[in-house]
């Protein structure tokens, strides 16, 4: 990977072209959509939370400079990619993306960025094929959890699932409003995933990562924590930095928990630390691979 000063001179950067819909066939058959821009440079993967689907990127990708290119997913069963098989947990996922990311001819290694839950996937992702990774962002990741961590979004999504089987909504629960779309059957399969993704965010996604403790990872890694305008944002810390001896953690005021939406430029310029990180990584194995060799 070249290094990129361009990336870090973000006012300088080219215009880039707005992204385009790249659905990719899968080895069994089923299509992932990616949501990409950019024809060159390094690659850049995104994965968003609980419910939400490439298009929640669309800030973010807008800041990048031209020499940066970016994918953004939709999972199994979100946007405009097909359903897949259950369960829907972390290591699921993560073996989607790459096997798209492959089978799309994306020059790797990549930069995973992951909001949220999908901060969980990605960490699957690192653990799954770390050869694959560049470095990873994590912007307000979810930590592992106990099963029934998430009953409330457990039980919105039970009673979508039952409202779109049965085709029935009664007035007495406007709450299930939500779940009605035009397609009732590409809503039933995306409140289906929904449900599997959140069910196992507690179970198999979280009892996955058990062993990935402080310094199991060698890649560049960037924790985004969200804070009030005006905080104090040096010093700060948090515990999920410490995966990687190369971790380091960031509070960005101004923002809730969809920083990517409120605060676009503070993972723009993550990403460019990142990638000029990985840089400088590769670099290093390099020399150490020529000196054993000497």
């Amino acid at each position: 990977m070249r290094m990129l000063v361009s990336a870090l001179l973000l006012v300088a950067a080219p215009a880039m072209a707005a992204p385009v819909d790249l659905p990719v066939a899968l080895p069994d058959g089923r299509t992932l959509n990616l949501y990409c821009q950019g024809s060159s440079g390094p690659v850049v993967l995104f994965d968003a939370g609980w419910a939400a689907d490439s298009r929640v990127w669309r800030r973010v990708m807008a800041q990048l400079p031209g020499d940066v290119r970016a994918c953004a997913a939709d999972r199994a069963g979100q946007g405009k990619s097909s359903p897949g098989p259950m369960p829907r947990d972390g290591e699921a996922v993560a073996r989607d993306l790459q096997a798209a990311a492959t089978a799309a001819k994306l020059p790797g290694p990549w930069l995973l960025v992951g909001h949220s839950l999908g901060g969980l996937n990605m960490r699957h992702f690192v653990r799954l094929f770390p050869a694959d990774v560049a470095g990873l962002l994590l912007l307000d990741p979810t930590g592992l959890s106990r099963p029934g961590a998430f009953a409330p979004l457990v039980a919105r999504s039970r009673g979508c699932v039952a409202a779109l089987t049965a085709d029935e909504f009664p007035a007495d629960r406007p709450d299930l409003a939500r779940c009605k779309a035009e397609d009732r059957q590409a809503a039933l399969a995306r409140w289906e995933a929904r449900l599997s993704e959140i069910e196992s965010a507690g179970e198999s996604t979280s009892a996955g990562l058990a062993d990935q403790g402080p310094g199991s990872l060698t890649v560049p890694l960037i924790v985004l924590r969200p804070g009030p305008q005006g905080v104090a944002a040096d010093g700060f810390a948090d515990p999920l930095a410490t995966l990687s001896a190369k971790g380091e953690a960031r509070l960005v005021p101004g923002s809730g928990h969809m920083i990517m939406l409120d605060q676009p430029g503070a993972v723009v310029q993550a990403i460019a630390n990142l990638l000029a990180a990985a840089d400088r990584h590769s670099n290093d194995e390099k020399a150490v691979i020529k000196k054993s060799q000497q």
